[in-house]
């Protein structure tokens, strides 16, 4: 029989920041890729918490004239998700609302919706078997779905329940879907948008099927309504001024204010007029050609609408703003992004050393919430190029996606660093609809985001920013860590026999006892779970006459306390 002993050694390293030669090899790889695209804007954070090490690398413009700097601030898309994911812990963390508890506690218009199935050919309502919950709409299983994913059962719904009848100033596609924007190009109160989203049916039962939709912009609603004070306010409040992210904001500013930097121009290149539904570019635009957004003055409204609903609003209406806050909204410097990860990978705590959630909701907020079969497989297969989309080998989590399905290695053939192994639990990554995404590990304490902003390739368009990232950051991480010392906690693979002889030992030290005092019965149980071993040492009576056996049973005492502990964390989960 055998024990394993497991001998853990801390090893301290001590560096000076990343080796100076391999940053700048990577910078110029950067300086490289502007030149050759027009002095397209680039720029990536990456950093180990552990170390206490952060690069920044960036190149080109942010916008026609202005240099990509600390100042920019991008639109980080569906990178807003992640920080709805964890605003979500924190609001179970605080018991404003609970996982299993129906949204339409806080959204009443979502309370008795339908569902549009298809039977014979026919497209039918039926009703929802129940309302979903906070629960289903992390894991995107309300039965929404963005619109412009194209699902025949969306546009089956908007037949049936067309958005113009129920609110004239939203176009019914736009309704249908989380990018909402009214038919002047302003982006519509959240109001609005529930009353009208509300009577369009769902495209699948509540809890049983996966669909990327604007389930997150509900969550935000649903927060803000529960703690009573506006979404942007919310968000501020519990995440961003605790990790000093001071260029946050959701899509609105009030009157008055102006960013805290320079926001970012969309820059693009036209696609070809066959891309368009109607088939026709919009007015001043030759395909092929690169243009900045800013300059292109008449933008066909229904290929290009994603300007106006992710172009930031001032007003003095302090009402949250545009529905796609939560799911899509954000905007922020890179930098500010960086902050927000540091807190992922080190406990829920900033490096500012303020703890914006607890270890336990943290880990929650890590794990996943579909099963490793449920593949949001609808999602075009290049839609994130190589920084990974739904599949069946990528897990959606609380607003982000765990596995991947790249994995550097060294020339050995063994992998060069946790940082996005395909088996890693420690492992995060998304990308947002304009070009930007982010990755990170738990483990080692590495993480990364950059990106550009641009148009997605749905529009038509490119985005080399975001694939120059992409398919190059798994090497750029190796060259900065590998062979370098990383401070960490390692398991020692030392193993030792427990053998006969030496229990045999232990055995007699417990029956020596139990002999020196009167038969005095005395029991001990040593294992290892991990290797499955379990040696029982015992002797002496349990009883009067009554040797002490394997039926032996005890009053536990004070350890009944950890069972309770044990049985509270179910209930709260």
């Amino acid at each position: 029989m055998r024990i394993a002993i497991l001998l853990l050694s801390l090893i301290v390293g001590s560096r000076a920041g990343f080796d100076p030669a391999i940053v700048s090899s990577i910078q110029s790889e950067f300086d490289d890729f502007s030149k050759a695209n027009s002095g397209r804007g680039v720029k990536l954070v990456l950093g180990n918490r552990k170390s206490g090490d952060q690069q920044v690398f960036q190149s080109g413009n942010a916008a026609k004239g202005v240099p990509v700097s600390d100042k920019t601030i991008y639109r980080m898309g569906g990178m807003t998700k992640i920080m709805t994911g964890m605003l979500t812990a924190i609001a179970f963390e605080e018991g404003i609302v609970t996982p299993d508890e129906p949204i339409s506690n806080y959204i009443s218009e979502f309370k008795d919706m339908k569902v549009v199935e298809s039977r014979d050919g026919q497209t039918i309502l039926v009703a929802a078997e129940r309302e979903f919950t906070f629960r289903d709409c992390l894991a995107m299983k309300c039965g929404f779905s963005y619109s412009h994913w194209g699902m025949g059962t969306l546009r089956d719904a908007a037949t049936i329940s067309p958005g113009d009848g129920l609110l004239p100033d939203l176009a019914s596609d736009k309704c249908a879907g989380a990018m909402t924007t009214a038919r002047d190009g302003k982006l519509v109160r959240s109001d609005e948008w529930v009353k009208c989203r509300s009577k369009y049916p769902l495209i699948a039962q509540p809890g049983t099927r996966p669909f990327y939709g604007y389930d997150y912009d509900v969550i935000g609603i649903a927060l803000a309504r529960a703690y009573k004070v506006d979404a942007e306010t919310l968000m501020k409040d519990k995440i961003w001024n605790k990790l000093g992210m001071d260029s946050a904001f959701m899509s609105w500013l009030p009157a008055g204010t102006s960013p805290k930097g320079e926001v970012a121009d969309l820059y693009f290149k036209a696609p070809p007029a066959t891309a368009y539904s109607q088939g026709q570019s919009p007015s001043g635009m030759t395909p092929g050609t690169m243009y900045w957004a800013k300059d292109v003055s008449n933008w066909d409204p229904e290929m290009w609408n994603l300007m106006n609903t992710f172009d930031y609003e001032t007003s003095s209406d302090s009402k949250y703003p545009g529905v796609s806050g939560y799911g899509e909204g954000a905007m922020m410097t890179f930098e500010d992004f960086a902050k927000f990860l540091i807190s992922v990978v080190d406990g829920g705590k900033g490096a500012n050393g303020q703890q914006v959630i607890c270890e336990t909701m943290l880990k929650r907020f890590l794990t996943s919430t579909i099963e490793d079969n449920e593949g949001m497989g609808f999602i075009p297969p290049l839609q994130y190029l190589n920084s990974g989309s739904f599949s069946r080998q990528s897990e959606w989590r609380w607003g982000f996606a765990g596995r991947r399905n790249v994995e550097l290695t060294k020339a050995d053939g063994s992998p060069s660093h946790a940082m996005l192994s395909e088996t890693s639990e420690s492992v995060g990554q998304w990308t947002g609809i304009f070009g930007t995404m982010f990755k990170f590990d738990t483990d080692s304490g590495m993480y990364a985001v950059g990106g550009e902003n641009t148009f997605s390739p749905r529009s038509g368009s490119n985005q080399a920013g975001l694939d120059f990232i992409s398919k190059n950051m798994n090497r750029w991480i190796a060259k900065l860590t590998m062979g370098q010392p990383m401070a960490a906690v390692t398991i020692s693979p030392a193993v030792r026999d427990f053998d006969d002889a030496a229990a045999a030992k232990i055995q007699a030290e417990v029956e020596k006892f139990s002999s020196s005092n009167s038969d005095r019965g005395v029991k001990v149980l040593i294992g290892n779970a991990k290797t499955g071993e379990q040696r029982t040492f015992q002797a002496g009576n349990a009883a009067k006459g009554k040797p002490v056996s394997d039926k032996t049973i005890y009053r536990i005492g004070g350890m009944t306390k950890i069972l309770t502990g044990m049985l509270t964390a179910i209930a709260i989960e």
